[in-house]
């Protein structure tokens, strides 16, 4: 090896350990974060930062790690190595996420089928938010949310079942905006259930 290419060698080495060795800062971030399932990497000292008023789009493939992000910035699941902070805490379960003003839609669908539009829609939410709200306010809380969300009425008594996928990602969705302390919003691949024009009314909502 020669000694110019030694050089470039050892730069190249200094800077991607000074990137590495950086600290992240922002209103939301993870530090050099690590999370393995096994001997699977799914994230592998990742660094991200985050601002109010801003708004982050993270894209990758299949099996990159941004659901895995997601959730840990959750609460959801512990990280192995790195720092998460979200408004200066680390949210240790999804409770206290929810109690942070964190409000997260997973990419799963998670419906109760058998239940009806606004029990869904509420599930959850009453020791939080909601305690106080009569049965008939609920109702019409949840006609007026689902109506702004999807542009058009849903019967907030129709048991969810008999909902097409779309209206169904609708009220996951729709709980996130129920929550009157939400103060960070993340989506995972939340419009994939959902067809143009709604993801359209997703991203200016």
């Amino acid at each position: 090896m020669s000694a110019e290419q030694n050089l470039k060698d050892n730069t190249s080495n200094k800077e991607v350990l000074s990137k590495k060795s950086e600290t992240v800062t922002g209103d939301v971030y993870v530090q050099d974060v690590h999370k393995y399932f096994g001997v699977t990497k799914a994230l592998n000292g990742v660094n991200f930062n985050a601002n109010f008023g801003e708004i982050h789009a993270i894209v990758g493939g299949n099996g990159c790690g941004k659901s895995t992000l997601a959730k840990v910035m959750s609460g959801v699941l512990p990280i192995d190595k790195g720092k998460v902070s979200v408004l200066g805490h680390t949210p240790t379960s999804p409770v206290m996420a929810r109690e942070m003003g964190i409000a997260t839609v997973f990419q799963e669908v998670m419906i109760a089928e058998e239940a009806s539009v606004v029990d869904n829609l509420f599930v959850g939410s009453d020791s939080f938010w909601y305690k106080n709200l009569t049965q008939r306010e609920k109702v019409l809380k949840a006609q007026e949310l689902m109506e702004d969300l999807a542009g058009e009425y849903i019967d907030p008594y129709t048991q969810v079942f008999n909902l097409s996928l779309p209206i169904k990602a609708w009220i996951t969705i729709g709980r996130a905006f129920l929550r009157e302390n939400t103060k960070v919003l993340i989506l995972d691949e939340s419009s994939a259930a959902l067809d143009f024009d709604s993801t359209e009314r997703l991203f200016k909502k």
